[in-house]
């Protein structure tokens, strides 16, 4: 599709990567959020912030106000061809199983990681982040930036459109689309800043035209100097009601360009909500008592 390369193929370890890659995915990227076309005319009355705010409603939107503090548990696999091309985005010795906490009012994000590797810790907030393996906060600016960007990206893929309510005032309306039988309406916008260390990045929500609820995110990942150019999806494959929230808890991530593979797939073991959490509960040392309980274990519905 002609989207720059920039540093995300120069992550490949080997040749024989790169010959797999050029097989199984040449040709097959998708189009960026950042070049949809827009729509000049609506095919029906309804407009992109209308589709948004259904979305939104049907998220639980109505009781966002209510919704101080979300915390996941999650187990999950990586695929091989992405820890080649992206070992610092995937991380993959670390990020296998992990405690996440989201506080909605200071839009912070922490995460403790566990995997062969030992335990990595990420504290994100709008203007700071810290990442410590097995204890010791790392100085390296690499590592750094690529926590920062998929913080970011788990911040909206864990929220969902409940994440974007006040971060985008005018969506725009891409052309319908229909997959598995299902019909979808398809949003698109641009984020400042966005994901990492991004000045500006551009999402896409696809919304189930029966359900309303958000089916797919993708987003650009132009946040980190080795996605630049770089895209990708994250797909819903289930949801659960909580105290008046739908939040998707089984999630299919693929990079869609410059080329097209499978990347990641993760799952809640644990979710809950509304603890009381502040920002003194967590920090890139220590969690609180309150803080570090695991999530409450249940079970995402289709």
């Amino acid at each position: 599709m002609g989207f720059p390369l920039t540093g995300f193929l120069n992550n490949l370890q080997n040749k024989y990567v790169l010959l797999a890659l050029v097989i199984v995915c040449g040709g097959c990227a998708k189009t960026s959020p950042q070049f949809e076309q827009v729509l000049q005319r609506q095919p029906d009355n309804r407009t992109a912030d209308d589709i948004f705010a259904l979305t939104l409603e049907k998220h639980g939107g109505a009781n966002l106000d209510e919704l101080n503090d979300l915390n996941v548990a999650i187990d999950g696999e990586w695929h091989f061809l992405v820890t080649q091309i992206q070992p610092l985005i995937a991380d993959a010795d670390y990020r296998q199983q992990s405690e996440e906490r989201l506080l909605l009012n200071e839009q912070l994000y922490f995460a403790n990681y566990q995997g062969d590797g030992g335990n990595k810790q990420v504290y994100r907030t709008p203007n700071e982040i810290k990442v410590a393996y097995n204890g010791e906060i790392t100085r390296d600016e690499q590592k750094n930036a690529a926590a920062a960007l998929t913080a970011d990206a788990f911040y909206l893929f864990t929220l969902g459109p409940l994440a974007l309510h006040e971060r985008v005032k005018n969506w725009q309306r891409l052309p319908d689309t229909t997959e598995d039988g299902n019909g979808y309406y398809r949003i698109n916008a641009r984020l400042a800043p966005g994901f990492g260390l991004s000045e500006r990045d551009y999402v896409t929500l696809w919304v189930n035209k029966q359900s309303a609820l958000t089916y797919r995110v993708h987003i650009t990942l132009d946040g980190f100097d080795a996605t630049k150019g770089a895209h990708a999806d994250t797909t819903y494959l289930k949801y659960t009601e909580i105290d008046g929230f739908t939040f998707p808890t089984h999630f299919f991530e693929r990079v869609r360009g410059p080329i097209s593979i499978d990347a990641h797939e993760w799952w809640y073991t644990g979710i809950d909500i509304n603890r009381g959490l502040t920002a003194q509960d967590l920090s890139i040392n220590a969690m609180s008592l309150k803080a570090k309980q695991p999530a409450i274990a249940i079970h995402g519905t289709d």
